[in-house]
């Protein structure tokens, strides 16, 4: 059987219509490690494909098109976010319009809990991915034409007219069976991660070690499900010894949904990092959640070479908290935050404001607890209910969804001066939300105690640098705000 080449893209999208015009200079330029593990995959089956990551190489749709060059039986595969859907149907159009023979594959977040409306929305598009694509995307490879769709699990695609939705593919149980992300296929050069999760000014790759989630927190679709799957630990060392030796790398991000879920695979994790010695060459930052760490897990977390821990907090709310399923209290936060700093472990904090019912009270109530448990790092985000998770399903049974222009559904929105988000708390305005999210920031930041720590922080020009432009871009909102 002939196998189709394939070529998968990330589509356009600036750091500027993300993060807005102030904000743009801290924002990631990440990379897209979904493709890059379908791409490995599809290598391992024989399958020929190449990435075009827009955003990294700062293409426009058009400067997309312009490069591709592919058979006319084809496959584009294109991976959506809810952030980037309308840069993706633009895209769709003009691919179509030029490879009208070409099979487009819509994969990703957004494409997984929307199928049936993303191909709605998106016409051009042949076939919708829900949940991993490795396995799936390859069976698409291997067809010999439309007409075999209806045998592969995990997609929806369009059939005489019709749109069909296929049984649902199992999650790989055995990630190892995947091979390493086909990174050679990247600009890797091109990536940095957000200012605040990088220590100095050498390169931070990212690593993925697991995929699943068991909380259920009503604001996360969890995409990859309620089972913590993670790599051998084997694995682990083998990517991150080929990232050292490609890319010397003195520094990486190790990402999971909840690294520290499992302590018997952290500690595995650790003791192995310690043990070949990695801890002595590089250093890493990771996300995790208070109630799933102790004093002896950081300890032992340090010590494998963790410098940095972003917590998702969320609110200063209790009655927040409960709302939105995190199953935390803001006294295991207080006692997370006070340990993981006696480890000698440094903070980011993530704080939502703007949640389902909450009052402008609620909203302070967030921004004190912040400075009271005091991270070096505090981003405040506006909620936005993305389309797959609990919130969202609630708030639009309820008529709460202001909007299903899926372009107003950012986080940033007031940075971005936006006239539409989703959703906005009953008596509140969206004017409000905008300017509470760069207040949050000026109460955070413009406290001499925090300028003093970030001076001690100092390691290279690079910290100077964006520590003069955040304080530059938070002068410049205060005296805007005066102003008005």
């Amino acid at each position: 059987m002939e196998k189709k080449s394939v070529i998968l893209i990330n589509p356009p999208m600036t750091l500027e219509d993300r993060y807005g015009k102030d904000m743009k200079d801290f924002g990631a330029v990440s990379e897209p490690l979904g493709l890059a593990y379908i791409a490995g995959y599809l290598e391992k089956m024989g399958i020929q494909v190449r990435i075009i990551d827009a955003p990294a190489q700062q293409m426009t749709a058009e400067d997309v098109v312009s490069d591709l060059s592919i058979p006319k039986e084809g496959i584009i595969g294109i991976t959506i976010l809810t952030t980037t859907f309308k840069a993706a149907q633009q895209l769709c159009q003009k691919i179509k319009a030029g490879y009208p023979q070409c099979t487009i594959v819509l994969g990703g977040p957004h494409s997984t809990v929307l199928p049936e409306r993303t191909l709605e929305e998106i016409p051009e598009a042949d076939i919708a991915c829900i949940g991993e694509g490795e396995l799936t995307l390859a069976a698409i490879a291997q067809t010999s034409s439309k007409d075999d769709l209806g045998d592969i699990e995990g997609i929806c695609y369009r059939h005489k007219g019709k749109i069909h939705r296929n049984p649902d593919r199992s999650f790989i149980r055995n990630l190892d069976e995947i091979p390493p992300p086909a990174r050679h296929l990247l600009p890797m050069d091109q990536y940095h991660l957000t200012a605040s999760r990088v220590s100095g000014d050498s390169f931070c790759p990212t690593i993925i070690v697991a995929r699943g989630c068991p909380f259920k927190c009503s604001y996360c679709s969890r995409t990859f499900g309620r089972t913590f799957r993670a790599h051998s630990t084997a694995r682990i060392i083998a990517e991150i010894k080929g990232l050292i030796d490609t890319y010397h790398i003195r520094q990486i991000n190790i990402e999971a949904d909840t690294l520290t879920v499992k302590k018997r695979f952290l500690k595995d994790l650790c003791q192995a990092l310690i043990d070949n010695g990695i801890n002595r060459q590089i250093k890493w930052t990771c996300e995790s959640r208070v109630d799933t760490i102790d004093g002896d897990m950081l300890e032992l977390m340090r010590r494998a070479g963790c410098w940095q821990i972003s917590y998702g907090v969320e609110t200063g709310s209790q009655r927040l908290l409960d709302l939105i399923n995190k199953g935390v209290t803001l006294n295991q936060v207080e006692a997370a935050f006070e340990m993981t700093k006696k480890a000698g472990i440094s903070i980011r904090g993530f704080f939502m404001l703007g949640l389902p019912t909450e009052t402008r009270q609620e909203s302070m109530e967030t921004i004190a607890f912040a400075k009271r448990i005091d991270p070096l790092w505090a981003q405040f985000t506006i909620t936005v209910p993305y389309p797959g998770t609990k919130m969202f399903d609630d708030l639009d049974r309820s008529g709460q969804i202001k909007t299903y222009d899926w372009s107003c559904y950012n986080t940033w929105s007031g940075w971005k001066g936006e006239e539409r988000i989703p959703f906005v708390p009953e008596g509140r305005t969206i004017e409000e939300l905008a300017e509470l999210q760069k207040m949050a920031l000026r109460a955070f930041y413009l406290r001499p105690s925090v300028v003093w720590k970030f001076l001690l922080t100092v390691r290279s020009l690079r910290d100077i640098h964006k520590y003069y432009i955040g304080f530059m871009v938070l002068l410049r909102s205060a005296i805007n705000k005066n102003k008005r």
